[in-house]
């Protein structure tokens, strides 16, 4: 554990909990002062009497007083909420610092055993990549996350870009909190994400909107105005006429006023969130490229926020309705839910084919936000160099992140140029697979522009194909060893298409027999240095290491050596040249009890 992060997270703890229960002080002597204000209302009727102008004067200001405490108290409730949101996010980070990361989301849904590289690396579910790194906030900036990690980029500038914005939101804990914290206002579901997705697909029509325009200014005016002499005990037909055509009205567009409703109602919680949100990108202070361009995109030409803010207010206005005293006020003088569809309909069509742009920016910097939070809870790791003229990967100290750091072991590794095999040889349980997801899951977060677990780092950004965990299907009536040849021939077709490849392979064509297994991994290796491919292999079989005498220059011998001492094995996982000389399964056995 890192004792600068640590000691600025228990610090965070400390000030939030401080704050928690000032607030809930505070809130306490808030609802006293409501009470008095309340009774304050009623009183001076019962003490100076109902004429009094004193009584209604006094009734008057303590209603005021008590609507302002009202709102106070609302905004306390508030500060409260966020306090004990932003207390849960420093614990969770300090048990994170602990290696406890159990308790953030896995993204298991974004798992899928077909996918190039992705489960064979533990990107997805438990105890995985994404678990490690994950703390967004936003269900799209959590598909965001998910999106990078299956697909990151390639091009050196967008890496660049990346590195720059995650490294400057790195340094600046205060505001990645805040941004954390405001998402987690409210948990937002996917049912009511996807429907706000679709406002910004679909163009909502509303017949004779101009007429609607005039009408909803029109009937409310003349209604209040024969309100007042209808309070005056002078004529009441008027009034009674307006409020019935109002009703009239309101069962004529009942139809659409319910559509409307199933398609904004019940949201203004969650677009208060996205509202916070996009507010806190626009007054934020950045320096680097991608941070900037994003912000602009929330303030050019209109600020995102505020239109944000209006939306919000129009959907909070046609909730009123689920008052039912509030609502039959409201729609026998205001034409309200009339005059709500039309603001609606108003706003959509103005702004919706702007929305999806400002949730993608949202969504990028929740996604930022997280690999930041990576960024800064592991100063250790490094930037690494990237370098487009060939083929480079050259790492120094370089181990697996998910690993504790006293019990993680780091190698050195490179390879330079294009059509190279790295063959890594090794007893059970000596660190091969370990070392080829290590591998792996760091050019991953290299092309994620993040930074990687290692001393020092240069890379050429590239694709990756995995064969490491292949599944037989009884759904498919495929069998293992079909599916891994499938997998296999998968890599070869995408390479003669002109692809280039990291491949990572471990023990190839398991499903037959060791001579024939032998024979088609050297035919397989064959194929693979002819191609525009680096190949990182791990195998049992000893003789495939004679690949090296038949491609020198392009194929190379590593292992993981163990040792045996006083009937124990020693592991030391660390990567050295040529093969490996010991085996442990037999001697495993016979510890056992097995033979």
């Amino acid at each position: 554990m890192n004792a600068v992060i640590s000691s600025f997270y228990n610090q965070k703890a400390k000030e939030y909990a401080f704050q928690f229960q000032r607030v809930t002080i505070n809130l306490k002597w808030f609802g006293w002062y409501r009470f008095f204000a309340f009774a304050s209302v009623f009183a001076p009727f019962f003490i100076f009497g109902f004429k009094s102008w004193l009584a209604l004067f006094i009734s008057v200001a303590a209603l005021v007083v008590f609507l302002y405490l009202v709102k106070k108290n609302i905004q306390l409730e508030k500060i409260l909420k966020k306090t004990a949101v932003l207390q849960k996010i420093v614990s969770d980070e300090l048990l994170a610092l602990d290696h406890s990361f159990s308790h953030f989301n896995n993204g298991v849904e974004f798992l899928s055993t077909d996918h190039f590289f992705s489960y064979d690396l533990d990107l997805f579910g438990e105890g995985s990549l994404f678990q490690f790194v994950n703390r967004t906030s936003t269900i799209s900036g959590k598909a965001k996350l998910a999106e990078w990690l299956i697909k990151p980029p390639l091009q050196k500038d967008e890496i660049i870009q990346r590195q720059e914005a995650i490294r400057e939101l790195s340094q600046i804990p205060e505001w990645r909190l805040n941004f954390l914290a405001k998402g987690k206002m409210f948990e937002e579901t996917i049912e009511m994400h996807n429907e706000v997705l679709d406002w910004a697909k679909l163009d909502l029509k509303l017949k004779s909107a101009g007429f609607l325009r005039w009408l909803i200014l029109l009937i409310p005016g003349l209604t209040l105005i024969s309100a007042v002499p209808a309070g005056m005990g002078i004529a009441t037909i008027f009034v009674s006429a307006l409020i019935f055509s109002q009703w009239v009205l309101f069962v004529i567009f009942w139809k659409r006023i319910s559509e409307y409703f199933r398609f904004f109602g019940r949201k203004s919680e969650f677009l208060s969130k996205y509202m916070m949100l996009l507010q806190y990108i626009e007054d934020g202070k950045f320096r680097s490229d991608l941070l900037c361009k994003l912000q602009n995109r929330t303030t050019q030409p209109l600020s995102s926020g505020k239109i944000f803010c209006e939306l919000k207010s129009l959907v909070k206005q046609l909730e009123y309705r689920e008052n039912i005293l509030v609502g039959f006020v409201l729609n026998s003088f205001l034409l309200w839910d009339i005059r709500c569809v039309y603001k609606l309909w108003s706003w959509h069509s103005k702004h919706y084919e702007k929305l999806a742009g400002w949730l993608n920016v949202i969504s990028e910097m929740d996604a930022l936000n997280s690999l930041s939070n990576y960024a800064n809870n592991h100063p250790d790791f490094v930037f690494p160099g990237i370098n487009n003229n060939g083929f480079t990967f050259s790492a120094n100290g370089l181990g697996h992140p998910l690993l504790k750091k006293e019990k993680r072991v780091c190698n050195d590794f490179e390879i330079d140029g294009w059509s190279k095999a790295i063959i890594i040889t090794g007893a059970n349980m000596a660190g091969k697979s370990t070392f080829l997801r290590t591998v792996g899951v760091n050019l991953i977060l290299a092309r994620m522009g993040a930074p990687v677990c290692a001393g020092s780092m240069v890379f050429t950004p590239i694709e990756i194909y995995t064969n490491m965990r292949t599944t037989d299907s009884l759904l498919k009536e495929e069998s293992y060893f079909f599916a891994e040849l499938k997998r296999l021939k998968g890599v070869l077709d995408l390479l003669k298409g002109g692809g280039h490849f990291f491949v990572i392979l471990d023990e190839m064509l398991k499903g037959t027999n060791s001579v024939d297994k032998l024979n088609g991994s050297k035919e397989l290796l064959r194929k693979l240095v002819q191609f525009y491919s680096v190949s990182l292999i791990a195998t049992h079989d000893l003789k495939l290491n004679e690949m090296e005498n038949e491609f020198p220059g392009q194929v190379f011998n590593k292992c993981f050596e163990i040792r045996i001492e006083n009937e124990d094995l020693i592991f030391d996982y660390r990567l050295t040249d040529g093969v490996t000389k010991t085996m442990n399964a037999t001697f495993l056995m016979k510890k056992m009890g097995i033979i």
